[in-house]
């Protein structure tokens, strides 16, 4: 496995943007012909598929946000949650900016931390078969810090600020080529119920393994705190721990007479940046969704107890994890 970092189109866009702090000039042309880059097209390739999560994008629509994100509303809502937070990184840009340029000094021997948290969180039969992977940085209008797409995994510098440090890259970079993977692991014949839990493992191992991330009843994988997680979410997904897995469970018995479409609909509803303790009735704005908290606490429970190649049978078995869930509930 191999890790390149394209930012071909950080400084375009960057100079673009100080151009308009400084001058007040916003050239439309200009703007189209960096948003044409091959970097932003592997963007708005990712941001036209349907099926995934964040998505919606297009090329016209950005090219409106950056000529108009700090003087009017947008009604596409993935532009709409982005606003705050570009306008945060414009007023702030020559020191968030720093952040892009610590992954300068990345190395190959850094990169060995990812295939470490990748060979701990991947079955051995596929960790052989990795392929290439490059990471691309772009200023963007994206909602998430990063995503996988095939062999790419982007990063939003105007979202970096949440990135504290090297490490914390390394361990989320990792996260990110976990999603890649998992997609070759999970059968396309799967049940509804099964269908249902799968969802959650996407992010919740990958949170387990590459984050490092605890809940109650579920430790840490490794020595050492939680890297690049969200924690005021966290703490607050904590608080409802009972009444969160009481609600999935509920849901997953619904998941049996239900068509694949409609579990998609019904995982939906975990899928959000705003979740409501219904015991409570308090909302919690988080940068990562429940799915997050909820496939860490059931699958890295499986994983912790019967360990990671059992855990990946069960993945792939349509009964597996109703029956590894009743050895470690």
């Amino acid at each position: 496995m191999r890790i390149e970092i394209s930012k071909s189109t950080v400084e375009p866009m960057t100079s673009w943007l100080k151009r308009s702090k400084e001058q007040g000039v916003r050239d439309e042309a200009r703007l189209r012909e960096i948003l044409s880059m091959h970097d932003y097209g592997v963007e708005f390739q990712r941001y036209g598929e349907p099926n995934l999560p964040v998505c919606g994008i297009s090329f016209e629509e950005a090219v409106d946000f950056f000529l108009h994100f700090d003087e009017k509303e947008f009604d596409n809502p993935r532009l709409a949650y982005k606003k705050e937070g570009f306008l945060a990184f414009y007023n702030d840009m020559e020191q968030r900016l720093e952040k892009a340029e610590m992954l300068d000094s990345i190395t190959q021997e850094d990169l060995k931390l990812v295939e470490l948290l990748l060979e701990n969180g991947l079955p051995d039969s596929i960790l052989e078969s990795l392929g290439n992977f490059t990471v691309l940085l772009t200023v963007s209008i994206g909602n998430s810090m990063g995503w996988p797409y095939g062999e790419y995994i982007h990063f939003d510098v105007a979202n970096m600020d949440f990135l504290g440090d090297k490490d914390t890259f390394l361990h989320v970079l990792a996260h990110e080529i976990h999603h890649i993977v998992f997609s070759q692991l999970i059968p396309e014949d799967m049940s509804a119920r099964q269908y249902f839990f799968v969802n959650f493992a996407f992010e919740g191992l990958a949170v387990h393994f590459c984050n490092n991330a605890a809940t109650p009843g579920k430790p840490s994988k490794y020595p050492g705190a939680a890297v690049g997680m969200d924690e005021q979410g966290w703490k607050f997904f904590e608080q409802q721990h009972g009444e969160l897995i009481a609600k999935v469970m509920a849901d997953a018995k619904k998941a049996e007479d239900l068509t694949m479409e409609q579990v998609a609909e019904l995982v939906g509803e975990y899928e959000q940046f705003t979740f409501t303790s219904l015991k409570t009735g308090e909302t919690g704005t988080v940068l990562q969704y429940p799915t997050y908290y909820i496939g860490c606490y059931l699958w890295g429970r499986i994983d912790m107890m019967l360990g990671k190649e059992r855990l990946f049978e069960v993945l792939a078995s349509k009964d597996g994890f109703a029956n590894a869930w009743e050895k470690v509930k």
